[in-house]
């Protein structure tokens, strides 16, 4: 079994690593080959809105290096992807990402009906982990309607990607700490035990 991690973190082995890696982990306890990417180390674009993909649905035009990646998670049995926070959103890098998996995305209209529907491409039947680390607390202080609507759009990713089976894992209360994850032995073993259980069947 083949899982890749995929850390959007702009920092160098923060929580978002931390976790990712714990995921990872746990799963390769269980017999699974692991990879870990980290985002910040790509050269890496963002969608350029050319419509190019859909003249072969799941390839994108760029030559840069999410394109090779974006192959690569459709080869893999699991997927773990990866975020903190950023002004109530996710990072730059992880929406470059997302942005990019528009390229699996089929679009249909029924002449009949007029109506368009939106299918993906990308190969079915992997399972999924979102990771997501905040600085805020749970619930959160201040306008919290801006969480609400991070929680909807992140259902966009398993509809992109094909999944019926995700989840979201939380870390909460991490402020500016980058080793908030690393030192807390609760959290790193709940992260193991959901990397593991990408592999059980």
């Amino acid at each position: 079994m083949k899982i890749i991690g995929i850390n959007a973190s702009p920092r160098k082995k923060a929580n978002t690593q931390t976790l990712v890696e714990a995921m990872l982990n746990g799963a390769a306890e269980k017999g699974a080959e692991t990879r870990l990417v980290n985002l910040r180390e790509l050269d890496i674009n963002g969608c350029m809105g050319c419509e190019g993909c859909k003249k072969q649905i799941g390839k994108c035009v760029q030559r840069d290096d999410l394109t090779p990646l974006l192959q690569e998670m459709a080869a893999s049995d699991a997927i773990v992807l990866g975020t903190p926070v950023y002004w109530y959103h996710v990072t730059a890098q992880f929406k470059m990402l997302v942005d990019r998996l528009y390229s699996f995305i089929d679009i249909a209209f029924n002449p009949e009906t007029g109506e368009e529907s939106i299918a993906s491409k990308f190969p079915a039947g992997r399972k999924m982990s979102i990771v997501i680390s905040r600085g805020d607390p749970e619930p959160p202080p201040l306008l919290p309607q801006f969480y609400d609507y991070l929680d909807e759009w992140l259902n966009l990713i398993p509809l992109s990607l094909n999944c019926e089976q995700y989840e979201v894992f939380h870390q909460y209360e991490a402020h500016l700490d980058r080793k908030a994850a690393l030192n807390a032995p609760e959290l790193l073993k709940q992260a193991a035990r959901k990397g593991a259980d990408l592999v059980a069947g």
